[in-house]
Order: C-alpha cells, then sequence, then structure tokens
C-alpha cells in the first residue's frame, strides 16, 4: 500500500491534517479547504484505515509503501482491497480540491483513527485537525457507541486544536 500522495510543490508550513474516509461528505472537504486557503496553508488528507494494521512496526518499502494486513482475514475476498480504495479516495479528492487551488497531499495510515491523526498532526507540524462530526442517523450513533467519537478523543488529548465540522445532513457524498 502506498504511503501517501505528495504535495504537488513545497509543502506548507503548519498545514490542516483532514480526517477522511472513502465516503466523505464533500462538503466538508470543501469547507476545509477554505479554511486552509484562509490560513494560508495546505490540507494534509489523511485516511486512517481502521480496517487495517501495520504487518511490521518499523518496514518500509523503499517506494514508500506500508506492509499492512486486514483485521478481519476474511474480508479480503469480499470486494475493493485498501489500495483500490485509497486510489479512488484520491481521485475524489484531487475532484473536489483541484479547482480550489488549494495545497494538498494524501496519507494513508492504519490503526486506530485518533492515534493515526494525532501521529500525521506531530509529524507535520500541523496548525490543527479537522474532523467532520458523527454521521447522521443510527449507523453514526452505533459507530460512537462502539467505537466512541474520534472527535471527543482528540478534543481531550491534544496539544493543537480540534476543529469539528457539522456534517450536511442532505450534502452530497463523495462515492457519488
Amino acid at each position: 500500500m502506498s504511503a501517501s500522495r505528495p504535495w504537488p510543490g513545497p509543502a506548507p508550513e503548519s498545514p490542516l491534517v483532514l480526517g477522511v474516509e472513502p465516503d466523505q461528505d464533500r462538503h466538508l472537504v470543501v469547507r476545509a479547504a477554505r479554511i486552509a486557503a484562509r490560513m494560508g496553508t495546505g490540507i494534509v488528507c489523511t485516511w486512517v484505515d481502521t480496517t487495517h494494521v501495520r504487518a511490521a512496526e518499523s518496514a518500509v518499502g523503499i517506494d514508500g509503501t506500508i506492509p499492512t494486513a486486514p483485521l478481519d482475514p476474511d474480508s479480503v475476498d469480499e470486494g475493493t482491497d485498501a489500495a483500490e480504495l485509497a486510489g479512488i479516495l484520491v481521485a475524489r479528492l484531487a475532484e473536489v480540491l483541484d479547482p480550489l487551488h488549494v495545497a494538498w497531499c494524501f496519507s494513508y495510515r492504519v490503526g486506530e483513527a485518533t492515534r493515526g491523526l494525532t501521529a500525521e498532526a506531530r509529524e507535520r507540524d500541523a496548525a490543527m485537525i479537522v474532523v467532520g462530526a458523527r454521521r447522521p442517523g443510527f449507523g453514526g450513533w452505533m459507530n460512537e457507541m462502539i467505537g466512541g467519537s474520534v472527535a471527543g478523543r482528540l478534543a481531550h488529548t491534544q496539544a493543537v486544536p480540534v476543529l469539528v465540522l457539522p456534517t450536511k445532513h442532505e450534502g452530497e457524498l463523495m462515492a457519488r
């Protein structure tokens, strides 16, 4: 799995770290881009894949690949793998962000979302971490009950500010 999509030019100072997912609401990405533009910085779009873990803690391939293993080995046969999803996500992010002329890059991490976003923010000397609020409906409630709120855990454990953007209930999903 490729570790990242690099910056198109020089990396901006103190970028925003934006937590993204394959079915991310487009309007959250746009709002984060507008905030980054006002701050004169860029965005590190970070997908923390909670369905995979690192296969070897310190191993990184020469090409920047990270060896990963699925938490559920049976899920390998069920459809799209992480590399395909990351490629689709990068294409969707490019579709949304490139017209806005905001510098951005993509970072793939595995494991627990709060830890992944925290590590990304620390490594990039981020100005802030930006995440979306809990998804509306029963599914969002269940995710929060089982795994807890990523936004809440970040807000209580970070040295950098955490911005929680509200979800747009009638918003268009990036998957469309």
